[in-house]
């Protein structure tokens, strides 16, 4: 994309950072392939805020300044959360910036956008190519719908206190019988603080190592340069 941007490059790079994006939240694919191009350029990019940092741990700072958070809407019209890794930010900001030169039109509002279409990329197919050329078994059978009962069952191995199980209730976008708000922090912040390292656990495989551990005892060894280079505002993503 960025040597020689072409519809074909275009599409998949866009296909397979869709995929990413539903695997790694274990969203509802419908709602990210719809998420608008004015929710990413519109996300909150400020730095955390001194007296916020204070509830956290170092590490849990770290996640907050490695990942984005970017709302979207979800089922019934409620906004839920997505969570973007810097790869996942920096091909985003690829796709934008060579919408035009691969034929997106300017009314196609979605970020996904198809080219000279104005409907974006549908999540569950690029989920089933994605899967395909990663050699999985079955691809077929990749379901957004089965990676959400996947996050929720595998929560069960870990201590979670009930807010914390309210927590990934709501961003996942579950309803839950009694809603209790966590009031020690903000919601963006608990997102980008505590169900990233859930998240990255499931990603990795190693949520099995973590039984019993509640979310503030959960610790993930993550590459400090990969850090640092967030923070610097750097990624080491190839989008070519």
């Amino acid at each position: 994309m960025k040597s020689d941007p072409s519809p074909q490059a275009y599409r998949e790079l866009c296909r397979t950072t869709l995929a990413k994006i539903i695997l790694f939240n274990r969203r509802r694919g419908g709602e990210v392939s719809k998420m608008q191009l004015s929710a990413f350029l519109e996300r909150d990019t400020t730095p955390l805020h001194k007296d916020v940092a204070v509830g956290l741990t170092e590490f849990e700072r770290q996640l907050c300044a490695h990942f984005s958070r970017v709302e979207i809407k979800g089922k019934r019209g409620r906004k839920v959360a997505v969570l973007l890794s810097p790869d996942m930010v920096e091909a985003i900001t690829q796709l934008i910036s060579k919408r035009r030169e691969c034929g997106v039109p300017d009314k196609n509002t979605f970020l996904f956008a198809i080219p000279n279409c104005l409907t974006p990329y549908r999540g569950q197919d690029c989920l089933r190519v994605y899967a395909n050329d990663s050699g999985a078994q079955s691809p077929e059978l990749l379901r957004s719908t089965q990676l959400r009962k996947h996050v929720a069952t595998l929560s069960q191995v870990l201590n979670l206190r009930n807010h914390e199980l309210d927590q990934v209730a709501n961003f996942l976008g579950h309803d839950i019988r009694v809603h209790r708000e966590y009031y020690r922090l903000p919601e963006a912040t608990t997102q980008l603080a505590k169900i990233s390292k859930l998240l990255l656990a499931m990603e990795r495989g190693t949520l099995a190592n973590l039984q019993g551990k509640t979310l503030e005892e959960i610790e993930i060894e993550v590459d400090e340069l990969e850090l640092s280079d967030t923070e610097s505002g750097q990624s080491e993503v190839d989008c070519d």
